[in-house]
C-alpha cells in the first residue's frame, strides 16, 4: 500500500485545498498512489448491515450521504434487492469515476454470483441499469427544495468529515425529506484517517492534538472531526433521536499523551470504529 508521512500528506492537502485542485487531486488517488484502485475480496459487513434494515423496516426510498467514487455499497444493494429499491445518493463534491464504479460492479456481481448489469457511461445508463441516482455537488438544503421523501438515510465512513456544525444542521435538516420512523443508518470510522496511509503512527494518533493545534493538519480534503462513539451518541439523543440499534467496533490500542481533550477513562474513546441505527418516530414537520 502506498505510504506517505502524515504531516507532509497533510501540508500537500492544504495546499491542493488553497488552489482548489480537485482534479489533479483525484488523479493523482487513482493513478499515482492508487488510493482509488477497486480491491474488493468479500461483502463487506457494513453493507450487509444497511441492507438487513432496509429490508426489516422496508424501505423502498433509499438516502445516502457521502457516497463517494465507486459507490460500492449502492451497487452491493442494487443487486441484493434486484433494483426494488430506489437509491439516492449525494455529495458535497462530484465524485463518481464510472471506470471504477464499473470495477467495483463487477466484483460484486462476481461474488454475489449474480448476473453482472453491464458498464455505464453516464448519469442516464446508472439510474437504468442500477435504479440509482447521483446528485453531486449537491447540499441537503438544495435536496429538501425538491421536497421528496425518503425512508432512510444511510452513510458509510461518512459522518466522521462532517464539522460538529455541519452535523447539526444534518440532523436538524435530515428529519425534513425523512418520513415514516425517520430512520437514520450510519457507520463511523473513528481511526485517523492519516494512519491509512502512514503505518508510523497508530489510529488514535490525532487524539494527541488540542482542538487548536489539529486546525495545522485538518483540511476540506481530509477532514476529521474526531468525535469519539459517546459524542455521537449524546449529539444524537440531544436531537431527540432514538436509538433502536447500536454496534461497536474493536478497541484500538491505547497510546500516550492523549490531549486532555479527551476522556481517557472512557473505553469507548479509544474504538475503531461504531455502528447507529436511529429513529424519530411520529415528529411532525
Amino acid at each position: 500500500m502506498f505510504q506517505i508521512n502524515w504531516k507532509l500528506k497533510a501540508l500537500l492537502y492544504k495546499i491542493f485545498a488553497f488552489f482548489n485542485l480537485k482534479k489533479i487531486f483525484y488523479f493523482i488517488q487513482k493513478y499515482i498512489t492508487k488510493r482509488s484502485k477497486i480491491d474488493i475480496q468479500i461483502i463487506s459487513n457494513l453493507w450487509v448491515s444497511h441492507a438487513d434494515n432496509i429490508k426489516k423496516f422496508e424501505c423502498k426510498n433509499i438516502l445516502e450521504i457521502g457516497a463517494g467514487k465507486s459507490l460500492e455499497q449502492n451497487i452491493y444493494l442494487s443487486y441484493f434487492f434486484n433494483n426494488m429499491i430506489n437509491q439516492t445518493t449525494i455529495d458535497i463534491n462530484k465524485m463518481l469515476d464510472f471506470d471504477l464504479f464499473n470495477d467495483a460492479s463487477k466484483k460484486i456481481s462476481d461474488l454475489l454470483n449474480i448476473k453482472y448489469k453491464g458498464s455505464v457511461k453516464n448519469i442516464e445508463d446508472l439510474s437504468k441499469a442500477y435504479n440509482i441516482w447521483y446528485m453531486a455537488p449537491l447540499s441537503l438544503e438544495e435536496l429538501i427544495k425538491t421536497k421528496v421523501k425518503y425512508d432512510i438515510c444511510i452513510s458509510t465512513n461518512a459522518l466522521e468529515h462532517f464539522s460538529i456544525e455541519d452535523l447539526k444542521v444534518f440532523l436538524e435538516k435530515i428529519d425534513i425529506i425523512l418520513k415514516g420512523n425517520r430512520l437514520i443508518s450510519s457507520i463511523i470510522d473513528y481511526s485517523d484517517h492519516y494512519a491509512h496511509t502512514d503505518s508510523r503512527i497508530t489510529k488514535l494518533n490525532f487524539l494527541k492534538f488540542n482542538k487548536n493545534s489539529w486546525k495545522k493538519y485538518n483540511n476540506k480534503y481530509l477532514f476529521q472531526n474526531r468525535l469519539r462513539h459517546q459524542d455521537y451518541r449524546k449529539l444524537f439523543k440531544n436531537y431527540n433521536f432514538n436509538i433502536i440499534g447500536e454496534k461497536k467496533g474493536d478497541l484500538l490500542q491505547k497510546i500516550e499523551n492523549l490531549s486532555h481533550e479527551f476522556d481517557t477513562k472512557n473505553e469507548e474513546t479509544f474504538l475503531s470504529w461504531g455502528y447507529y441505527l436511529m429513529s424519530r418516530e411520529n415528529k411532525s414537520i
